[in-house]
C-alpha cells in the first residue's frame, strides 16, 4: 500500500515540542523487519526546519568536511504530522479510483484531488 504523506507535501506537526509548525517533507524513511517487508508502523518523515538538533561532530580524516556543532533535522514518525490542504487548513488523504482505474490521491476534508510532488 502507499503512503499518504510523501516527498514535497506540506505537513503541519500534530504532536510533541514542535506541535502546530509547518514544513516541507524532505525524505520519507520506511525501516524493514528482520523479514525484510517493510513495517507499517515503523515509518518517519524529515521535514524542513522541524525537530532540529545539535548534534557535535569531530573530524576523521578527510571524509568530514562539516565539524564541530551542526543543526540538523531528526526524523519524527509519520502519525505525529498531518497534510496541508489545499484550505490552510491539516486534513486527512484518501485515495480515489477513477473511471478508467488510475488512483489519485484526494483530501478527505474536501474531495479535491491533491497535486502530484515529489516521488
Amino acid at each position: 500500500m502507499g503512503l499518504k504523506i510523501t516527498k514535497g507535501d506540506t505537513v503541519e506537526v500534530i504532536a510533541g515540542n514542535d506541535k502546530g509548525q509547518r514544513g516541507t517533507v524532505q525524505r520519507v524513511i520506511r525501516r524493514k523487519t528482520k523479514s525484510g517487508d517493510y513495517d507499517p508502523n515503523r515509518v518517519y518523515v524529515i521535514v524542513s526546519g522541524i525537530n532540529m538538533v545539535i548534534k557535535h561532530q569531530r573530524p576523521t580524516g578527510r571524509v568530514r568536511t562539516q565539524t564541530g556543532r551542526i543543526e540538523k533535522e531528526m526524523p519524527l514518525h509519520i502519525s505525529n504530522v498531518m497534510l496541508v490542504g489545499s484550505d490552510n487548513k491539516p486534513t486527512r488523504a484518501g485515495y480515489e479510483l477513477a473511471s478508467d482505474g488510475s488512483k489519485t490521491r484526494i483530501e478527505r476534508r474536501t474531495g479535491n484531488p491533491l497535486p502530484k510532488v515529489g516521488a
